[in-house]
C-alpha cells in the first residue's frame, strides 16, 4: 500500500491531513522558504521521491545498492575483529569522511554520508548475515544425499 507524503521532507502523512487546509499548514509551517517556486520544482522533487520508497515502519529510504553493500561490508568486517558495533558511527563513518574529502573532494564525499554504521543498523545486518549462513548450512545439509 502506498502511503500518501510530502514531496519536500517525505513526512509520511495520515489521509486526514490530505485536506486543502490541513497541506497548507504543513507546508507553511515546515517550507515555507518554498512558497515562490513553481509547478515544475515540486514535479522534480515528486520524480525523484517515486525512485526512493518507504520502508514498512513508513521511514523514508533512499538507499541505493552500493550504499547498502558497503554498510554491509563494513559490518561484516566489524562483526570479523569482534569489536562493539558502536566503532562504526564513532571511528569509522568520520574516518571514512574525511579521507574521501581529502582525496576526492567535498563534493564525492557527501556520498559516504549516506552510509548507515549506526549501532543498531550494524546488529541489524550481523544479524541477518547470521541467519542468511544458517539457512545456506541447514539447505547444503537437507541437499546432501547422507540427509
Amino acid at each position: 500500500m502506498v502511503k500518501p507524503q510530502c514531496v519536500i521532507c517525505a513526512k509520511v502523512l495520515s489521509h486526514k491531513n490530505l485536506k486543502p487546509n490541513k497541506l497548507k499548514i504543513h507546508s507553511e509551517s515546515c517550507h515555507s522558504d518554498l512558497a515562490g517556486k513553481g509547478v515544475d520544482y515540486f514535479k522534480r522533487k515528486e520524480a525523484a521521491l517515486k525512485g526512493s520508497h518507504i520502508d514498512s515502519t513508513g521511514h523514508y529510504t533512499c538507499q541505493i545498492e552500493a550504499v547498502l553493500e558497503a554498510s554491509y561490508q563494513i559490518a561484516y568486517r566489524i562483526a570479523q575483529t569482534k569489536k562493539p558495533h558502536t566503532i562504526g558511527e564513532e571511528l569509522i563513518k568520520p574516518c571514512l569522511l574525511e579521507a574521501a574529502k581529502l582525496v576526492l573532494g567535498e563534493q564525492q564525499s557527501n556520498k559516504f554520508r549516506q552510509i548507515s554504521l549506526s549501532n543498531d543498523t550494524v546488529k541489524s545486518q550481523i544479524s541477518d548475515m547470521s541467519d542468511d549462513i544458517l539457512l545456506q548450512v541447514v539447505s547444503g545439509v537437507k541437499s546432501s544425499p547422507v540427509y
